[in-house]
């Protein structure tokens, strides 16, 4: 412990070091590390082995180990499958290699630490030559993947032939070769190309693109070092590409990662306050704001908006992955291990990582239609993406627009006076059933009960415009220019319960709705972001990378079709309510290099770097009628403030600012062949609460080529938003002819601290992880992973705490009637499994069939609750309760434990049919009414069935027909005797979030590529 408070001083002395010293020093180290190497040395090394009858491919891999160095080569063009023997005793390697690879026919280059074979040129034919036919010259060119990278080990051959070549670490190829003849390109990975040569002098540019049947997707996020496999890392990550992201039929990215990715939760809500305008989505059951968000590995800014509404994640700020279009997504990868260690705050359950498209030379346009079942929900979307190459090779800018319209739904009941059997009858016009059905009758503008709905209960209507850009440029001297950012702008239309025209409703405003009224609550949200920065691999193999980023989010909100009821006829129907806004200032230094035979090992990457950031929060007030108090507040009793939402008053305006800046270093080592092994740790400093380090440790073990077991133990954390802290709500009621407040506190106001509350610290985590990958050749593979992540010091919305009935709080309230507060109260414990099996075939290059099951099962409990306040419970005989079962519910049973998608594809020729089932756990719910217990629901688990069919007349265009949800499944109903059933207005509960509630949707997709 007493190392432990010595390194924190040495940690605190380090902050005191300014951002651009720290930049200037990371150059320094960088540079006085980068020294040349001497590629050949490796060739001098002695060798002593003794290999009988074995495979080529098994004495390279024996000389890999013994000398730490790479072969690259293609097994196909070397026949590594042919039996050799090789002796050497304490002979240099190039002495060795000469002998074994010359009765090969194979010929050699070495590329820094790497030596790439190829096949030696036939012996010269002393026969009559014949009369030439063709022009016989080399060829060269040059083979790269899709981002324009080079592509070493590449097999060039020509096509019916035994020639050919393999490309060197440039991706340089040449060979000699006839015009006419037809160059086969192939690599392990990736699709076949064929090439014919036009002439040859020409000089070839090759691209390969992704194997759609690949199993092993690489994965990037979770390392700095060598990109690997998902069954090769210590760590679980599901990789989803663009083409299965597009397939869902879903036109909002946070919606394609529900249908595809078992453990991310996201779904639609309505009348729910902020949660209308950005969608809560989560990672393994736990909150939204402990799943981080990067963009090609740079954090994500979070949205403005705290949701206050009883639903998942209260209490909690989203990242709104529905801000950045579709068709500027290339994959998505799912990193389900805690990273906090590595990446900072917010990776308590794992990291969304959104790689973004870096294609040249082409583009999509991409149009859809959809509608419900019900005839409602009408969705139109109009996307488009081109690549543009910046005349430099490697430069690319890539632009993405889209312009989405999707019409509400609702899924409202019909109205019902009296839902609770024996309740009391609540009518639109009177509480006696005689006199209001004489008004509803004279008025004639409602027809009977039970046959109309006078809520809006649904899927809110949205218009979205959207771009994002993705540049990268080659500059002098080997860096390199990135930047990516882009601009969402969605106008959000939400509703409120409807307002009976009863004139003891403290809401009712005959005056103007004498038929009642349902509040509509519009937001526009803006989102603008940019990330610049420069990056650079050293000839020596250090990579250097610096960035600045900004992102920007406001939501604006209105209130319309409503009333201050205070104010009575005098009251306006239309109110500004106010502005949240949230920026992010981020300035991050990355250094890492990969080393070979390093202390023994295989490989050896290390990495270390820093990052600043400043975050802002900011709460403007609305226009003054929002939140005026009204003549009629105490002569009547009608609620002050503009119904529905009620405007930011002045006393809860805040424009707070803080900072916090991290250091981090992490190792990652292939011991052995078999054996990887990989640690970080990271230190954080916050100007608004203190320090905190975190580390991780993973690890894996191969036990065969196609069977390994991984693990991971990792201490994280997650800093409390500018939200939690900082954000401040005023709403006021009428009690005997006075007004009364309710606040939601920030916690810098004194009085908290007089009754026991101290300001929230950063939530602590561990998370322990276990599993098991397995693949049989290249057609099957699964991992199983268990999990066990312990969080302590949670940070809740405290419950209400009513002034009255709290001695402590009288005389520090007076005048206000409750208040909430954000408190660090639980400690939760969430246990789960996630298993994923995928199994690819190609009967022929036109047919393929594709499976893949993926499932989740986990739980989350709170296993401890601090004690309340001593100064809150003194002289008070009922217990106060911080925390109560409808809170408790949202972070035990409000998501599914269980989650599965299995998904069957099939693609014949130019048709494509695939099917989709996805099953959703049951949820719980609780309730509890004024005066009465706590009730309670669970709402069962239902399984969903979505299908579609794509029909590829050709390269250029392709057609789909589909349905989401094809069986028309909905979740349970509410049941009638829950007060939140609202007379029939929320048939579907806002207090769990399970599937959504539209039912089936049909759509119709176009999309062309040029």
């Amino acid at each position: 412990m007493q190392n432990f408070t010595n390194v924190k001083r040495v940690l605190a002395k380090i902050m005191k070091v300014s951002f651009t010293q720290l930049l200037l020093a990371f150059l320094l180290v960088g540079s006085s590390l980068a020294h040349k190497t001497h590629g050949q040395d490796f060739l001098e090394r002695n060798v002593s082995l003794r290999l009988q009858d074995k495979g080529i491919h098994e004495v390279l891999a024996q000389l890999e180990k013994t000398v730490e160095v790479k072969f690259v080569y293609s097994p196909k063009l070397i026949q590594a499958d042919r039996r050799v023997t090789l002796v050497a005793q304490n002979e240099r390697l190039s002495e060795v290699l000469d002998r074994f690879f010359n009765p090969l026919g194979i010929s050699y280059k070495t590329f820094k630490n790497q030596i790439v074979l190829s096949t030696v040129a036939s012996p010269p034919d002393v026969s009559p030559t014949p009369e030439p036919t063709a022009a016989v010259a080399p060829v060269e060119g040059k083979v790269k993947d899709k981002s324009g990278a080079a592509m070493p080990g590449v097999s060039v051959q020509i096509k019916g032939t035994t020639r050919g070549t393999i490309s060197d670490p440039e991706g340089i190829f040449k060979l000699n070769a006839e015009a006419g003849e037809i160059l086969v390109f192939s690599y392990i990975g990736y699709q076949s190309k064929e090439v014919r040569v036009e002439n040859v002098s020409q000089v070839m540019s090759v691209t390969l693109n992704e194997s759609a049947s690949s199993l092993s997707e690489v994965v990037v996020v979770g390392s700095r070092g060598a990109p690997r496999t998902d069954v090769d890392r210590p760590v679980p990550v599901d990789v989803i590409s663009a083409k299965e992201l597009q397939s869902t039929g879903q036109i909002e990215v946070a919606q394609m990662v529900q249908f595809t990715s078992p453990s991310f939760n996201s779904a639609k809500t309505g009348v729910n306050g902020v949660a209308n305008y950005a969608d809560p989505a989560t990672l393994r059951g736990l909150s939204p704001d402990q799943v981080l968000v990067l963009v090609d590995g740079k954090r994500r800014h979070q949205f403005s908006g705290l949701n206050l509404n009883v639903t998942v994640g209260l209490g909690t700020v989203v990242t709104d992955m529905n801000a950045i279009p579709s068709l500027a997504v290339d994959r998505i990868e799912v990193l389900r291990d805690g990273a906090a260690a590595q990446y900072g705050s917010d990776a308590i359950a794992g990291i969304v990582n959104i790689g973004l498209n870096r294609s040249v030379g082409k583009g999509t346009f991409k149009t859809q239609y959809g509608v419900t079942k019900e005839g409602d929900g009408g969705t139109f979307l109009g996307a488009f993406n081109y690549g543009f190459k910046l005349g430099k090779e490697k430069s690319y800018l890539n632009l993405s627009f889209q312009y989405q319209k999707a019409n509400g739904t609702n899924r409202s009941d019909n109205y019902i006076p009296r839902p609770v059997e024996g309740g009391a009858y609540t009518g639109i016009y009177s509480n006696t059933p005689a006199a209001d059905e004489a008004t509803r009758t004279s008025r004639g503008v409602w027809p009977a009960y039970s046959t109309f709905r006078v809520g809006i209960y649904g899927s809110n209507q949205t218009t979205a415009y959207q771009g994002f850009y993705n540049l990268g440029y080659p500059l002098a001297k080997n860096w390199n220019l990135y930047s990516f950012g882009g601009v969402s702008i969605k106008d959000v239309m939400a509703y409120g319960f409807f307002r009976v025209a009863t004139p003891t409703n403290a809401n009712a405003t005959p005056e103007i709705f004498p038929d009642g009224y349902t509040p509509e609550l519009p937001g526009m949200t803006r989102d603008y972001s940019t990330v610049v920065g420069i990056n650079r691999k050293l000839s020596d193999g250090w990579n250097l990378d610096f960035s600045a980023g900004y992102g920007f989010n406001n939501l604006d909100m209105w209130a319309q079709n409503t009333t201050n009821p205070s104010m009575g006829a005098q009251s306006p129907t239309s109110f500004y309510v106010g502005q949240n806004a949230f920026g992010q200032t981020t300035l991050e230094a990355n250094v890492s290099r990969n080393y070979n035979g390093l202390m023994g090992t295989k490989t050896f990457n290390v990495a270390f770097g820093t990052q600043y950031r400043v975050d802002n929060f900011i709460l403007k007030q609305g226009s003054p009628e929002s939140f005026q108090v009204g003549p009629l507040a105490t002569s009547r009793g009608k609620l002050p403030g503009s119904s529905g939402r009620p405007g930011i008053a002045p006393a809860d305006e805040t424009n707070t600012t803080r900072s916090n800046i991290g250091f981090y270093a992490d190792v990652e080592t292939d011991i052995t062949d078999k054996f990887l092994l990989t640690g970080a740790l990271r230190y954080e400093n916050y100007s608004d609460f203190g320090s905190n380090v975190s580390g991780k440790l993973a690890s894996r073990l191969k036990l065969s080529e196609n069977v390994s077991l991984r693990g991971s133990v990792n201490r994280g954390f997650r800093a409390p938003s500018l939200a939690q802290t900082f954000n401040s709500v005023t709403t006021s009621t009428v009690q005997a002819g006075a007004i009364i407040q309710t606040k939601q506190l920030p916690n810098n106001d004194p009085r908290l601290a007089q009754i026991g509350v101290a300001n929230p610290t950063a939530e602590t985590s561990w998370n322990y992880s276990l599993g098991v990958t397995a693949k049989a050749g290249s057609k099957f593979l699964f991992t199983l992973d268990a999990y066990q992540i312990d969080i302590k010091d949670r940070i809740i919305l405290a419950e209400r705490m009513i002034v009255s009935q709290i001695a402590a709080l009288r005389p520090l309230f007076p005048g206000i009637s409750e208040i909430r507060f954000f408190t660090n109260h639980v400690n939760t414990t969430t246990k789960g499994i996630d298993f994923v099996t995928t199994y690819k075939h190609d009967f022929n290059a036109k047919n393929r069939f594709t499976a893949s099951l993926a499932l989740t099962f986990n739980e989350t409990e709170i296993t401890a609750q601090r004690p309340t306040p001593a100064a809150l419970q003194a002289g008070t005989a009922a217990r106060i309760l911080v925390i109560d079962t409808v809170s408790i519910s949202l972070i035990e049973t409000a998501q599914p434990r269980q989650k599965m998608h299995l998904s069957l594809s099939y693609q014949a020729n130019k048709v494509n049919f695939t099917w989709r089932t996805s099953y959703f756990g049951s949820v719980t719910a609780w309730e509890k009414p004024a005066n009465r217990p706590h009730i309670t629901q669970t709402f069962a688990g239902k399984t969903l069935h979505d299908v579609v069919i794509t029909y590829t007349p050709n390269k250029t265009f392709n057609l789909s027909v589909g349905s989401n949800n094809v069986t028309n499944v909905y979740p349970d109903r509410v049941a009638r005797n829950f007060a939140g059933y609202s007379n029939g207005q929320i048939p579907f509960t806002r207090n769990a979030n399970q599937f959504g509630f539209n039912g089936a949707f049909y759509y119709l997709n176009a999309t062309v590529n040029f």
